[in-house]
């Protein structure tokens, strides 16, 4: 029995001794291996080009972060920029844009109106001055409706009534309605219409 275990200790030995030089040139050639990949080949797969220019891991990560400060700091600045809603700047400028797109919408209708009056005729009414109060909210048109003969004052009516009923427009206060004749023979009437606007400012 004492010799099967020597045998085998030998046996083992013999294997050990033999295989151990291959093993550490194994490891070597392995750590080796891995050494070139880590400094020649990840460096050149982990590339990435940003912005036109290529860069590595480390480059990355310093670009990152100074992207990080810069998102960090124009936050910081735009937070400048902010106005709390109960800002006295703040309201102005809200009330500013309400009033200049209560002034487009209001134009868009006008112009609408006075383009479709009378189908199939054009400069049925036609503009001397058009203000725009958006403080106070109110409007002033002046003008005369022609060229739809002696029915001038009626086009004219028509004219007002139409202005009347847009949800915009809470009053109009008219100048008389008069027929008058120019010097060519043509009809004409002329008119003021002073507009009070919903939403007005007392």
């Amino acid at each position: 029995m004492k010799n099967t275990h020597t045998k085998q200790s030998q046996s083992f030995e013999d294997i050990a001794k033999r295989t151990a030089f291959s093993f550490f040139l194994f490891s070597l050639v392995l750590a080796g291996l891995l050494t070139v990949s880590w400094y020649v080949l990840v460096p050149e797969l982990t590339h990435v080009e940003v912005n036109g220019s290529v860069r590595g891991l480390k480059e990355l990560k310093s670009y990152k972060a100074g992207l990080e400060a810069q998102i960090t700091r124009m936050e910081d600045e735009r937070g400048t920029f902010l106005l709390p809603v109960d800002n006295d700047v703040y309201v102005r400028l809200k009330s500013m844009k309400e009033s200049r797109l209560q002034f487009q919408r209001f134009r868009s209708e006008l112009s609408y109106i006075m383009k479709n009056i009378v189908p199939d005729q054009k400069n049925v009414v036609k503009l001397e001055s058009f203000v725009f109060d958006a403080e106070n909210g109110t409007a002033e048109i002046r003008g005369e409706v022609r060229n739809v003969g002696p029915r001038s004052m009626t086009v004219l009516a028509q004219f007002v009534e139409q202005l009347q009923s847009l949800p915009m427009v809470a009053d109009i206060d008219t100048s008389r309605y008069t027929r008058q004749e120019s010097a060519d023979n043509e009809f004409f009437s002329p008119f003021v219409l002073r507009l009070t606007m919903n939403n007005a400012k007392n």
